[in-house]
């Protein structure tokens, strides 16, 4: 028995939140802090890899990668990255 695309659940509506994080203050994405540095992800693009349609097409979205190590953390990221969690900005 072979595996086919209809043979996988590509995502659940049950889960379907109705309100997601888009940005947070003055970063395009989310930032993310991790135990040995920091990231940040894309929503529109997370939600395309759980199998929601996306509804813009990709040339109008605007990506932006952020992310650092603690180490070399010379431009202070980990501390706008706390700052931008008290300005959340959420999409319904």
């Amino acid at each position: 028995m072979t595996l086919t695309p209809d043979d996988i659940v590509w995502c659940n509506p049950d889960r379907d939140l109705e309100t997601i994080i888009d940005r947070c203050a003055e970063f395009s994405n989310v930032p993310l802090l991790g135990t040995r540095g920091g990231i940040s992800y894309s929503p529109i693009l997370a939600r395309r890899q759980f199998g929601y349609p996306m509804t813009m097409k990709p040339v109008y979205l605007f990506l932006d990668s952020e992310f650092f190590f603690y180490d070399g953390d010379v431009g202070n990221k980990k501390a706008q990255f706390v700052q931008a969690w008290r300005s959340i900005i959420r999409l319904d």
